[in-house]
């Protein structure tokens, strides 16, 4: 079933690795809460709904006032389901008690912290604005406000992080109330203020193979408190997966609402204007604020590959045919054999990635993506 996602692209802070869509100014919240609420108004209605998803920046920083009526837009527009995953990301500082419990009460069911490190230093580096302790007393809070489905976000391969302080982290993390863990590898985007350090020489870059040792180490130590590996850079006890990030990685479609939002038909993509004050005045004027982009069956093809080796399922074989043809599934097979047997596996019809070739992922996925259309396509 498809999703909605809502972005909130509002932040206190600027932090040093991002490269996400937000603004350190929340003067027009209000006035962006009511262009979104116009925007839902006037979307093409799916079939029934099954996640809703407040992304950002940080979506913590809307009162539960702001949140009850895009909820209540979504509910007037679409059909939810009864079983929705509804899920918002919150910062570790917003996570007040009161606050956690009247969002459970309003059906947010899910939460997602960003806690990305309990160390203080570490998190003082990256640009935070919370403590190891505002992390802590976050989770806790949010379990005593009635969340059973809490996640929670770190990031590794941080130059001021030994593996041993990463193996303690780690510990920490699987110690608390939480069913769901999303860990990334510290990337360098450009635009973004880590990348400019960098390039001036004020911080040292990713140490590549500090990020690969700490990835085997959370690996194993996600799967020793028994934690599913469903997908590069997700873990969850049995049960406990983000539905709504399932959803694109299956392929399913869904639509984004907010400056900067993306929107998935199956054949189409489309994205908002990513400017808060633009994006304002084209709901109050009524016009068109988006880009589209017609997806190719080889631009399709690509999409699916992509996303599907990243998953514990990974290929299916049969879909491959069926949704693309039987020369795509051939092309696929003439691609695996450039790669070595012990990066992936074939199960039941489906090609999933090994432990040995996760950390390979990316050069693994360019071989089986094709960027020239031939005579053979």
């Amino acid at each position: 079933m498809p999703g909605i996602y809502i972005h909130i692209p509002f932040c206190k802070k600027k932090c040093i690795y991002c490269n996400f869509y937000s603004v350190v100014n929340t003067k027009q919240i209000e006035e962006y809460v009511e262009a979104v609420i116009v925007e839902t108004w006037r979307a093409e209605p799916l079939q029934k709904v099954n996640t809703i998803y407040f992304g950002g920046g940080t979506p913590s920083l809307l009162s539960v006032n702001s949140i009850q009526k895009l909820l209540y837009a979504i509910y007037e527009k679409f059909d939810v389901d009864t079983e929705v995953e509804i899920t918002i990301e919150a910062n570790p500082e917003q996570c007040m008690m009161e606050y956690l419990a009247t969002l459970r009460k309003i059906g947010i069911n899910r939460i997602s912290v960003g806690i990305q490190s309990f160390n203080d230093e570490i998190l003082q580096y990256l640009g935070r604005t919370h403590t190891g302790i505002d992390a802590l007393c976050a989770i806790e809070n949010a379990h005593k406000a009635g969340f059973d489905n809490i996640s929670a976000d770190l990031i590794y391969g941080i130059y001021l992080r030994s593996l041993q302080d990463w193996k303690n982290e780690l510990r920490t993390v699987f110690s608390l109330p939480v069913k769901h863990l999303s860990a990334y590898s510290l990337t360098v985007e450009e635009n973004t203020l880590l990348h400019k350090k960098i390039s001036q020489h004020k911080t040292l870059n990713i140490n590549e193979k500090q990020a690969l040792q700490e990835m085997k180490v959370l690996i194993k130590e996600a799967e020793k408190n028994g934690f599913e590996h469903y997908e590069v850079s997700n873990f969850s006890i049995p049960s406990f997966r983000s539905k709504h990030n399932s959803n694109y990685w299956n392929g399913t479609p869904y639509l984004g609402f907010g400056a900067s939002a993306h929107s998935f038909t199956g054949n189409t993509r489309s994205w908002n204007i990513a400017n808060v004050e633009k994006y304002i005045k084209t709901k109050q004027k009524n016009e068109p604020c988006f880009e589209i982009e017609i997806l190719t069956p080889e631009n399709q093809y690509n999409e699916y590959v992509l996303l599907r080796l990243r998953t514990k399922e990974g290929v299916d074989l049969k879909h491959l045919e069926e949704q693309f043809g039987a020369k795509k599934r051939e092309y696929f097979f003439q691609q695996l054999q450039k790669i070595s047997s012990q990066y992936f596996i074939i199960e039941s019809d489906k090609v999933s990635i090994t432990k040995v070739g996760l950390p390979l992922l990316d050069f693994i996925t360019e071989k089986l993506l094709f960027s020239i259309i031939s005579d053979y396509l």
